[in-house]
């Protein structure tokens, strides 16, 4: 290899990985891309303090938007909850960000649920999806009792929001880790969790789904973590403003 390849070649590796290092900042680092998710930053409504979502801390402002519309708590027994919402103790950017607490949770399937709003997209192509997140030293959350867990779905539909476009796509982070490695999410900084979803022929909205949950296991999870920057960076779509055209009624054989 020539003496100047050896300089070289480790030179792009490593210019390749800072580009995909913050989508926050990743629209200014590629030419005719930027962030399509509304208030991925949790900053609205404005709270003071750690503000559960039933007292003013909701991010969805009771399902208006602008950019989540659907906050869903699932408690299937009465061995501690998940409790959400929104504070301004910590933040990546910003003033604030979303928090989840674990209330001594020792039963599975107990979660919260965020939704977006229908996000337009340019389809057949590709876009970062990720949050950033970190626990809290002083109500720390482990991995060393019951398993919990991160999960993204991100669901494509077509002019009509009612109609699905291709198959929805899945990934899962274990928090704050996985079992019997170094957590990924530390109370020492902000941490994220991202990855690349490609958007099938044909779509025009996609909707993102963040949830967390709790899992099969023993023991119980105790603790809070924070979430900021929610984003989805890409490809500006078509039409920016665009919004979901109303269901049409079949009235086929009608007269």
């Amino acid at each position: 290899m020539h003496p100047l390849m050896r300089f070289i070649f480790p030179l792009l590796l490593l210019t390749s990985f800072s580009l995909y290092a913050d989508p926050s900042t990743a629209a200014l680092k590629y030419a005719g891309t930027e962030n399509l998710v509304k208030d991925g930053g949790f900053e609205t409504p404005t709270v003071t303090g750690r503000t559960l979502t039933a007292d003013g801390g909701d991010p969805t402002n009771n399902g208006a938007g602008p950019g989540w519309i659907s906050m869903k708590f699932r408690q299937t027994g009465t061995n501690g909850i998940v409790t959400a919402g929104l504070t301004d103790e910590m933040a990546r950017n910003g003033r604030q960000s979303l928090f989840v607490r674990f209330n001594h949770v020792n039963t599975p399937l107990q979660a919260l649920t965020l939704i977006s709003n229908f996000i337009p997209v340019a389809s057949g192509t590709e876009y970062e999806i990720g949050i950033w997140g970190r626990t809290d030293s002083r109500d720390l959350v482990t991995s060393d009792g019951r398993p919990a867990y991160l999960k993204l779905e991100v669901d494509f539909f077509a002019k009509d929001a009612n109609e699905s476009v291709g198959d929805p796509f899945y990934r899962v982070q274990p928090i704050p880790g996985s079992k019997g490695h170094e957590d990924y999410f530390t109370p020492d900084g902000w941490s994220l969790f991202y990855t690349k979803v490609p958007t099938p022929p044909g779509a025009v909205f996609a909707q993102i789904i963040w949830r967390w949950e709790t899992g099969s296991g023993d023991g119980e999870i105790n603790g809070i973590m924070y979430f900021d920057d929610a984003s989805m960076i890409g490809p500006p779509p078509p039409i920016p403003n665009m919004t979901p055209a109303p269901a049409q009624d079949d009235t086929s054989g009608t007269q």
